[in-house]
């Protein structure tokens, strides 16, 4: 759906993936598990949250483009506790392996081979985190494609959604 007032590349097209999970999983309690959210928290060396996305087998042999909404308020109406430099990192689990109810910062899923650099993202921007084949299986279920959002230096927490104004959060485009 367009909005005239979201940053460009701000808008969802048709087609577009949101989180079916995200779980929080902290360094300083590496063994407690925490409930799936709907609103993701980061704070520096401490919180993460695991976002699942569940892709289609539709996607086989398709690009797929992970990207982080961040519009600014009034943007979006999405609350929103934004405190840092922006430095955060998302690191990526293998395809098929996701959080789930056993997910803690010391039980997270395997890595995937290939890391994803480090960025900076202020409020007001959409931001591409990846952009590649989807590089699922060919197979008639969904697959889930995961991974944890962290920051060192910066605290972000947001309500996920699509429908206060701009969207706000991880997509996944281009199925």
């Amino acid at each position: 759906m367009e909005r005239a007032n979201c940053p460009s590349g701000g808008n969802l097209p048709k087609g577009f993936l949101a989180p079916t999970r995200m779980i929080p999983i902290s360094q300083r309690n590496p063994n407690q598990h925490y409930p799936n959210t709907l609103n993701p928290i980061v704070t520096p060396g401490d919180f993460c949250t695991v976002f699942n996305l569940e892709v289609p087998p539709s996607a086989f042999g398709k690009n797929c483009s992970l990207e982080f909404l961040f519009p600014s308020f009034p943007q979006t109406l999405s609350p929103t506790l934004f405190n840092g430099p922006g430095h955060f990192t998302f690191h990526p689990y293998a395809i098929g392996a996701g959080g789930n109810d056993k997910t803690t910062y010391n039980n997270q899923p395997p890595p995937f081979q290939f890391p994803i650099p480090p960025q900076t993202f202020t409020p007001g921007h959409a931001y591409v985190i990846d952009n590649n084949p989807c590089g699922i299986p060919q197979t008639t279920t969904n697959t889930i494609v995961s991974g944890a959002f962290c920051s060192d230096d910066t605290t972000l927490s947001y309500l996920q959604t699509s429908k206060l104004g701009c969207p706000i959060g991880f997509y996944l485009l281009n199925l």
